[in-house]
């Protein structure tokens, strides 16, 4: 998931502070980092909206995002990939003095910890039988699951879910499409597929209602080709229905015109679906960018110090001892040079012209004599030694460390790095010190798994309209899995699956659990148990075992009774 600003300056330059250029901003300063619309969620009165007018919504939409919440977004996404505001510091440093300009990579190591804790391990897609309507067919739930699983592995799911998992910890939002194709058959016949993608949130955005529900009017998608030095954007509008494609425009708030009629979707609502990182819709590093700042800030003036400590000035004082070592060619009366027999230059040592070797490490120091008016004479005595500042290294470590504690500590993510996290830690501990992370990817799972829902319930409705599964309501019984991706530990994973079949816990339910350490997944699991159940020829036939009981019960009877 990459910002697609690339081929366009304009929105480039609108992540920059102020949108300067280079070397141009002062950073930690005073005032708002963002646009107090920059995080706007759109919304239309529900009892004015009329699809009729829908280019104007898209018009006035398009204009407010691309000038209020795309520099938000394209910023967010410069700190992601290590390109902070510490490159374009106005520093006001002198020429000669050290300039360095480092950038941490921070938010990427949060974003990657927060994606690969919460879907390092992928989604179990689990059917739930409601318990108030007993009569549910079986054999329809293991239909839907089953096409669910194949669409899942069509589009490439858990690469999907990473990528809008990594796009909300960014920017605080993502954005998925969904959309069909076509391909012929064997058979001369069509077949439609649906197809999944994920949106850039700097290039797309979904407008609601006012209803307590919040239900999707419309949703937009627009980008910048830009191709022999001419930009274009094009624009494509969804509703719960209908696909608007509008004819290409040169700039943003240009005049949109469709391009043909409306193409008719088979999803139900709209097929954009919008995900929100929390209900505040921030990145998981986004409220720590001032931390941010003064980590890079603090780092590449510690880099500057040390730099200006080895380019230190030599101060003298006294009088070089310099030998009378430089040479100079010898010429005649007239000016010309004098060669010998071999036809060489003749040099002569120059008893005004002292020389100095720079690349010598000794250098020698007389004390200068300077005479005074009455005749006497001040020794002054030699010294050389380089100016430099005291460098507080110590100072500077507490400092980092502290800005380092802070940001993780602010954004819930355990540093790996510190040498109080892991090793010998328990169980009990490593809990306590995954705690914050473990609040923050329960709630982030939530709203997460509402969008995940959301996609489960247009797919479904199409599929019921094409008759692949015969009752599209019963995605609703569908829950979602989100198991936390830690270190393995396999032995203590299988010593606690054993005791949860003696406990009498279901075995499908074990299987699931074990899914970790055998890299089996749970439907896969139960089916081969089942095959290898009915392919064994030592298996007790359960009408025959239930007679052999009958008969053993029956003895035991007649026993008593003698």
């Amino acid at each position: 998931m990459a910002v697609n600003t690339s081929d366009d300056s304009q929105a480039y330059y609108a992540s920059v502070p102020y949108g300067l250029q280079k070397d141009s901003i002062r950073m930690l300063r005073g005032g708002t980092r963002f646009d107090r619309e920059a995080n706007k969620v759109y919304r239309i009165p529900t009892a004015q909206y009329d699809e009729a007018n829908l280019t104007d919504y898209v018009h006035m939409f398009l204009e407010h995002h691309y000038n209020h919440q795309v520099a938000r977004i394209s910023t967010l996404q410069r700190y992601y990939e290590g390109d902070n505001d510490i490159h374009y510091w106005k520093s006001d440093k002198s020429k000669n003095r050290a300039d360095n300009r480092i950038a941490s990579g921070h938010p990427r190591y949060i974003t990657t910890m927060r994606v690969g804790y919460s879907l390092g391990k992928g989604i179990q897609y689990l059917y739930n039988s409601p318990t108030d309507k007993p009569g549910v067919d079986n054999e329809q739930a293991d239909v839907l699951m089953q096409q669910i699983n194949e669409f899942n592995q069509e589009v490439d799911e858990e690469y999907i879910e990473k990528t809008l998992k990594k796009s909300l910890s960014v920017t605080g939002r993502a954005f998925e499409l969904l959309y069909t194709t076509t391909s012929m058959k064997a058979d001369g016949k069509q077949n439609v597929n649906v197809e999944l993608t994920v949106l850039d949130p700097a290039n797309a955005f979904v407008v609601y209602d006012t209803n307590i529900h919040q239900n999707s009017l419309f949703g937009v998608y627009y980008y910048l080709v830009n191709f022999n030095d001419k930009p274009m954007y094009y624009v494509t509008a969804y509703t719960d229905t209908k696909v608007y494609h509008y004819e290409p425009i040169s700039s943003i708030g240009a005049k949109l015109t469709l391009s043909g009629e409306p193409e008719e979707h088979f999803f139900g609502r709209v097929p954009i679906t919008e995900y929100s990182n929390n209900d505040e819709r921030l990145g998981d590093w986004e409220p720590d960018l001032d931390l941010i700042d003064s980590y890079d800030k603090a780092i590449s003036e510690m880099a500057n110090g040390e730099e200006d400590f080895s380019n230190a000035t030599l101060v003298v004082n006294g009088d070089i001892d310099v030998p009378k070592t430089m040479k100079k060619p010898v010429k005649d009366s007239d000016g010309n040079i004098i060669y010998d027999e071999n036809g060489e230059m003749v040099w002569e040592i120059d008893p005004n012209s002292p020389y100095l070797n720079t690349l010598s490490k000794v250098m020698y120091l007389k004390p200068s004599i300077i005479n005074n008016a009455n005749g006497g004479v001040t020794v002054v005595p030699s010294s050389a030694q380089y100016l430099t500042k005291e460098l507080p290294i110590d100072n500077w470590k507490t400092h980092i460390d502290e800005i380092v504690r802070d940001i993780y500590t602010d954004t819930n993510t355990p540093n790996v790095n510190d040498e109080n996290f892991g090793g010998n830690s328990s169980g009990v501990a490593m809990s306590y010190k995954l705690f914050g992370s473990d609040q923050v990817r329960e709630t982030q799972n939530d709203l997460f798994g509402r969008g995940v829902k959301r996609r489960l319930r247009l797919v479904a409705h199409f599929w019921g309209l094409k008759d692949v599964i015969p009752n599209e309501t019963l995605v609703n019984n569908v829950s979602l899995n989100f198991p936390p991706n830690l270190p393995k530990n396999d032995t203590e994973t299988i010593n606690n699956a054993m005791g949860l079949l003696r406990a009498g816990v279901s075995q499908e339910t074990v299987f699931g659990y074990l899914a970790s350490a055998t890299g089996v997944k749970q439907e896969e699991e139960v089916q081969r148990k089942r095959e290898q159940v009915e392919n064994d020829p030592d298996r007790l036939d359960e009408n025959m075992f239930n007679q052999n009981k009958n008969k053993s019960q029956d003895n035991s009877e007649s026993d008593d009774e003698q």
